[in-house]
């Protein structure tokens, strides 16, 4: 059996946790083969200091684990912005009715039941990278736009919104939005801007 290689020229690199020392060996070996480096950790804990530091490109986890199980990670993950659109896979022995549910709550991309085959394991890590969250970035231009809808005016000056500098074309639109009894310089019936 051939493993795929990583897309790119450069290797990316994959953080690996995972409480069980064998699995977590097998899962190096594994990525190591493929052509990515590999980081790899025993204590949950320690993965969310090791993930900001490394910035690995995916993050595979176990989902059982002592203090801090999966799921809880991948949230601790997804609310820190230095890791919140790390790639993470859940390599998993669980196998209760209500995992896919667990995995979209938490935020977890993609789950692998253990065992896991190496073909499987690398075509995942390729996939949720070519994934490159290319969603999260249309959601924060979305975010971005509609912040301005509700605040039309961040991003000016007190000058600029006063009136004693010219606003530029864009900068149009929030002036006349700007036209109203709180603007003292504006004139009842006046249409001009």
């Amino acid at each position: 059996m051939t493993a795929a290689t990583p897309a790119t020229e450069s290797a990316k690199s994959v953080l690996i946790v995972d409480d069980e020392e064998d699995t977590l060996k097998l899962l190096k070996m594994i990525v190591e083969l493929s052509g990515y480096e590999a980081y790899t950790t025993l204590n949950s804990l320690e993965a969310l200091t090791m993930a900001q530091v490394e910035q690995p490109d995916v993050v595979l986890l176990d989902v059982m684990m002592p203090k801090l199980d999966g799921f809880q990670l991948c949230k601790m993950l997804r609310a820190d912005p230095k890791t919140r659109e790390l790639p993470v896979i859940f390599v998993t022995a669980y196998s209760a009715l209500d995992l896919e549910d667990r995995r979209m709550e938490s935020g977890g991309d993609m789950v692998l039941p253990k065992p896991v085959g190496m073909d499987d394991l690398v075509s995942a890590i390729d996939q949720v990278q070519s994934v490159e969250r290319t969603i999260p970035k249309e959601i924060k231009k979305a975010s971005a736009d509609i912040t301005l809808a509700r605040n039309p005016l961040k991003g000016f000056s007190t000058a600029q919104l006063s009136g004693k500098v010219a606003p530029s074309p864009d900068e149009s639109a929030a002036k006349t939005m700007l036209k109203s009894p709180l603007n003292p310089e504006q004139k009842t019936g006046d249409k001009s801007s």
